[in-house]
This record gives C-alpha cells, structure tokens and sequence, in this order.
C-alpha cells in the first residue's frame, strides 16, 4: 500500500479492539485488530473519510464481494466480514497474515528456485479459481502476496478487481506499473486473463531476483522508463545460475 501519510483514525468497531495500523493505501487504511469472540487477531481495511465517493463505494463493495467469491480459496485472503463503522467508513474483516508481503522480504534476499516455484504455483491456483468465476484480479506483485503463520501464501488486495465480461476499461491510476503487462498501456486499455497471468510471471521473477523485470539496479526507473521497457524489450534473464532455461524462458 502506499502513498506516504499519516493513517486515519481506527474506528470504534463493537466486538474487536484496535492494535496498530498495518498500512495505507490510496483510499483505504488496514488495520491490526483483535477479535473478543472467537479471539482472534484480524486486518480490517477501512475506507477513508475522502473516499466515499459513489466510485470509491463501488469499487469497496465490488472487493468485498469478490473476497466473499473466494474465500475458501486455500490461497486467497479470506474475508469474515463487512459493514460499516460508527463513524460511516465502511470496512472489511480478513484474516492476519503475521508474515507480511513478500515486496519487503525480497528486495532483502531473493527467495530460493524451490520457494518461488512453489509460491507461484500456489498463486496461480487462485489466479485460475478467480478467472473461472469470472474475476480479473488486475494487480498481482509481491506485495498483495501475503505469509501466514504457517507459512502459505495469500493472495489479496481485489479492489481494482473486474469481471471478465467487461471487454475494456479505462486505465486505471491503480496499476502497479513493474509489474504491468504491455497491454496495460494502450489507448484501449483490454481487458483480459492474460494480464493476469503476464503479471504472475513478473511477480516470481520478482521473488527470484529482488527486483521487477524491467527494473535496471543503478539506472533511471521512473515509471515512463519502465513503461518504455515493458512495452518495447523482452524480458532480461534473471543471472541466476541455478535458474532452469525453461523458467527463464516464462
């Protein structure tokens, strides 16, 4: 999540008691809370006061419904809940993922070939079980990539989700551009699985290397630059020996 600011205010929520703020994003705060019955600690993602747009609702409710659509997913954050706060802020209740994302975890050190592997199939597992309901998640990266206690990952982060049966949309300011198809780009932005996929593929090169694919360690990354490279150069190999060709070649 990002923009840098202070978070909102936690709300007063009956039956869970606040911890700590977790992060922040554009038009959301995620939130540590506990659980009174069953106790538990749980991640509330809480809409802002300036996010309450009739836009901004849609898209909030169109991620809670997809979580919903989901949630016995093995490999998708489940979602517990949904409602809205005293002071008018709807929020959603997921599980706590104490691991973290794993955007932090890499850039530190790449994971291992065996764990990347088998973090990407677990991934794709929910990409597929969401295309096959008809959801487009449309902003897989590292960091929606959360670690259980357990150590399984969890996909989340659906708010700029869509249903396939949408042929296009708009360019959306959502978009994390490393990892961005070339598609993402256009002047018709289509929408399609493939983005997803492409996205996937870019995030275990992510887990493999520490970096985006297009990401150049000393160079100029801004993001006209990254597009430049997305839509123009084939992917760079990722120098680790111990890489099998076939992988390299996603």
């Amino acid at each position: 999540m990002s923009p840098v600011r202070e978070p909102s205010t936690p709300p007063n929520i009956q039956g869970y008691d606040f911890e700590s703020n977790l992060g922040s994003g554009g038009y959301a705060d995620v939130f540590l809370y506990t659980r009174a019955m069953p106790k538990m600690q749980v991640a509330i993602k809480v809409l802002l006061h300036t996010s309450l747009s009739s836009t901004d609702l849609s898209r909030f409710t169109a991620e809670a419904n997809a979580m919903a659509a989901l949630a016995s997913h093995p490999f998708i954050v489940p979602i517990l809940g949904a409602d809205v706060a005293p002071d008018g802020r709807p929020y959603i209740v997921m599980r706590y993922y104490p691991g973290g994302n794993l955007s932090a975890r890499v850039r530190r050190e790449p994971l291992s070939v065996v764990e990347a592997l088998r973090i990407g199939i677990e991934i794709s597992s929910a990409v597929e079980s969401a295309h096959r309901v008809g959801i487009l998640h449309r902003d897989i990266k590292p960091a929606n990539i959360l670690i259980s206690e357990f150590g399984q990952p969890g996909l989340t982060d659906f708010g700029i989700s869509l249903n396939d049966k949408s042929a296009s949309a708009e360019r959306e300011e959502g978009l994390s551009i490393p990892w961005s198809p070339p598609e993402a780009f256009g002047d018709e932005t289509t929408i399609a699985r493939t983005g997803d996929v492409y996205s996937l593929a870019a995030t275990v090169y992510t887990l493999l290397t520490g970096r985006s694919p297009f990401e150049v360690p000393g160079g100029s990354n801004k993001q006209i630059d990254l597009i430049q490279r997305i839509e123009k150069s084939p992917p760079p190999s990722t120098g680790r020996a111990d890489v099998p060709e076939s992988l390299e070649r996603y």
